[in-house]
């Protein structure tokens, strides 16, 4: 490894936390602690309904870790969905409160944890692809008609932020619901919210330091439920449609076509082959940007390492080793707002150039 840096200090430091791999930083994507956890709703402990829930859990998670909704199809899925319970690790059920249960429509859940390795196994047997823990973070605005009022889903309680959590988490998506304080309602109205301007919504979300931002509608005629949302990834913005006869279901087909979208970008078929790809990053002038940019590289889930090759001025170049396609990997990295890609790079020799905006 060469070490250009003019600065000595600067550069004994970035030594040391390069030999010692002692500095750890934050980034913007959240790792998933619970990916492999799943509850389902129960009406009471027997053995019975606990077989069933928990087979429901499984399929959940299988779901979660995939991406996809249709691993549950696959032939070789449909074949370990009924020994649940030998990948289980541990169970337990949770009371639900009374808001709770009118989304849920039973009064306890079955929160189930299963092997890690054995799931990821499965997936891999099957040749299905493998959503890391590593996730982008989203911001959700819903404005909600109901009973001629119009509503921004915040409150805890709120059927709608019940069932946005609920949904959110049966797909491993960290999201956040704004505070609708003082800040926010001084650059978004719920008629903003409503009418899906992206424009100051974004603006409002910097605060929330999220990867994407989803906002939109729900309400309801003729007792059927509408939700039309649109979703801002990396600039580039999606419109999303949906209805049925609850809004729950109607939230929940939405979260998922939302987890869809991401998964297709970064839920991949990990290979037997490691390639190695070339990182160059720049807008590195501190320990914590150079720490920000490593971890962010290596928590990707196709990342097998990431090696310093350079440290040059500003800039770092990495050696990552993943396992699957260079073009997966990029993908991956420009979903999130940690690494904007260099205008023009083209990726010449298998380096691509990026600036580190942690």
């Amino acid at each position: 490894m060469k070490c250009l840096v003019k600065q000595s200090s600067y550069c004994a430091s970035l030594l040391f936390v390069l030999f010692t791999g002692f500095f750890i930083a934050p980034v913007k994507a959240e790792r998933v602690t619970d990916l492999y956890s799943a509850s389902w709703p129960v009406e009471n402990q027997s053995t019975d309904v606990r077989q069933k829930a928990m087979q429901n859990a499984f399929a959940e998670v299988l779901v979660r870790v995939s991406g996809s909704k249709d691993v549950v199809n696959n032939s070789q899925i449909r074949e370990v969905l009924p020994n649940a319970q030998d990948y289980m690790r541990q169970y337990s059920y949770k009371r639900l409160s009374a808001a709770e249960q009118m989304v849920y429509e039973r009064p306890l859940l079955l929160v189930a944890t299963f092997d890690s390795l054995a799931v990821k196994k499965i997936l891999q047997d099957a040749s299905l692809p493998v959503w890391s823990e590593n996730r982008p973070s989203g911001t959700f605005w819903i404005a909600v008609e109901e009973n001629g009022n119009r509503r921004v889903a915040t409150d805890a309680n709120d059927s709608v932020t019940i069932a946005l959590n609920r949904a959110a988490s049966r797909r491993g998506l960290p999201i956040m619901l704004p505070m609708m304080d003082l800040e926010d309602k001084s650059q978004v109205t719920v008629g903003d919210i409503w009418g899906r301007f992206v424009g100051p919504i974004n603006r409002a979300s910097e605060r929330y330091n999220a990867d994407y931002v989803v906002v939109g509608q729900l309400s309801q005629s003729a007792g059927q439920w509408f939700g039309r949302w649109s979703m801002d990834l990396g600039g580039t913005v999606e419109n999303l449609s949906s209805s049925a006869s609850s809004k729950q279901d109607v939230i929940a087909d939405l979260v998922d076509q939302v987890a869809n979208k991401l998964a297709a970008r970064l839920a991949v078929v990990l290979s037997g082959e490691v390639l190695a790809v070339e990182i160059y990053v720049n807008n590195i002038y501190e320990l914590e940007a150079y720490a920000g940019a490593r971890n962010y590289l290596a928590n990707l889930g196709m990342t097998e390492s990431v090696k310093v090759l350079q440290v040059k001025d500003d800039a770092v170049l990495f050696e990552v080793r993943v396992l699957t396609s260079p073009q997966n990997l990029i993908d991956a990295i420009n979903i999130g707002n940690n690494l904007r890609r260099i205008p023009n790079d083209e990726g010449v020799n298998g380096r691509y150039s990026f600036s580190w905006q942690g």
